[in-house]
């Protein structure tokens, strides 16, 4: 009989285990259902138009089960979208509660919020958010940041972010901002009663030690040393642009060959011009021209120019065609004349700039785009209207 017992022991070890398992099971599945059943009614409410009283109970629902973290973030966006801030800010303060999220939740959900006060105008709030991210080497915070310290226009807190975190600072997106930052503090200390040439060079020289080389620094810069007559030091920075950033020749094109002829070098001038045929546009190309008349070979011009324009067709480039045939037409002189004013007057009511990132375009160089807040996106326009 005892033995018989030794060997009904493992049995009911066996069977206690069992029906200990499928009663956390079933524990478990009852959780699921009445987890389940919340969500229906929720859901429910959502569908008979009920809207606030089903918002409501999924939030209440959220104090039951943080286990379904994704349902909420997309509960949070959607209330954004409605503009239901206090709703949305509400749901990732719930989240940030849990205990039981990993890291990476964490942030997404501080990101998030942060987003939410940049919406609702909590600026502080949300850059104390940010930041805190920035530190933790959350790379996704950082264009949140650039945004909204470009809004509010703390640059000198931007370029300390860059100088403290510049390991972040990779991509050319962020440089550009950096960037622009740099310039932009710099501007507002040349504007400054306290103004210092050399706090403004030192700022502009230091964006120019960027990972990334962008448009901006080398462009004021080379203003800088023009409005010094420091035409050497104006053609230097103009050419590092010209040759780095083919897009952004019409900006400084012309006041570039008035160094050349300040410094009477304008024969450089046509050489860098030869140089960058192949790579620019149009503007580019009418200048080829122009030395090519001033040499005395107008015929030649004419003939380039028209070669070029059949293969690709540009506004500019044919109003400037018609001034050149005016000049060796006489007899249609006035008649070529007339048809260029007209085409000069269409080509003025076209923008001069355009986005590349949102296709917002001006008649006005804007370093951050008005759209889509992009700095440095905004460059002068292509195409049959374009440069």
């Amino acid at each position: 009989m005892i033995e018989l017992l030794f060997l009904l022991l493992p049995v009911a070890a066996a069977y206690g285990y069992v029906m200990g398992k499928n009663s956390a099971k079933n524990q478990a599945h009852e959780q699921n259902r009445k987890i389940t059943s919340e969500y229906s009614k929720g859901l429910k409410f959502l569908l008979d138009r009920e809207e606030d009283q089903g918002l409501e109970h999924l939030i209440k629902l959220l104090e039951v089960s943080a286990d379904s973290v994704e349902h909420y973030l997309i509960l949070a966006t959607l209330f954004r979208k409605r503009g239901e801030l206090d709703r949305a800010i509400r749901i990732h303060e719930l989240l940030l509660k849990q205990p039981s999220l990993d890291i990476q939740v964490i942030q997404s959900c501080k990101l998030a919020l942060a987003e939410d006060y940049i919406m609702a105008g909590l600026l502080d709030s949300a850059e104390e958010h940010l930041v805190e991210l920035v530190k933790a080497d959350y790379e996704e915070a950082l264009m949140p940041i650039i945004q909204l310290y470009s809004q509010t226009r703390d640059w000198q807190k931007g370029v300390s972010m860059y100088e403290s975190h510049a390991e972040l600072f990779t991509e050319q997106v962020y440089c550009a901002a950096i960037a622009n930052f740099y310039c932009e503090a710099a501007l507002e200390y040349q504007a400054s009663e306290n103004q210092s040439t050399d706090h403004f060079t030192d700022y502009l020289e230091r964006a120019l030690k960027l990972p990334k080389t962008t448009i901006r620094p080398l462009y004021e810069l080379g203003h800088d040393a023009l409005g010094k007559e420091d035409n050497v030091k104006a053609i230097y920075y103009w050419r590092k642009l010209v040759s780095q950033f083919p897009c952004a020749i019409p900006l400084v094109l012309q006041d570039l060959q008035v160094c050349y002829q300040r410094l009477s070098i304008e024969h450089e001038f046509h050489a860098l011009v030869n140089d960058l045929l192949k790579t620019s546009g149009v503007l580019v190309k009418i200048k080829h021209c122009e030395g090519l008349v001033e040499a005395g070979h107008a015929q030649q011009a004419v003939e380039y120019l028209t070669d070029s324009l059949k293969r690709e067709p540009s506004i500019r480039g044919f109003s400037f065609l018609l001034k050149l045939l005016a000049t060796k037409q006489d007899k249609f002189q006035s008649v070529l004349n007339e048809v260029d004013n007209l085409v000069s007057a269409y080509v003025a009511t076209k923008p001069d700039y355009q986005c590349r990132n949102c296709g917002f375009t001006s008649h006005k160089l804007y370093w951050l785009c008005p759209s889509c807040k992009s700095w440095e996106s905004i460059l002068p326009s292509q195409g049959v209207d374009g440069y």
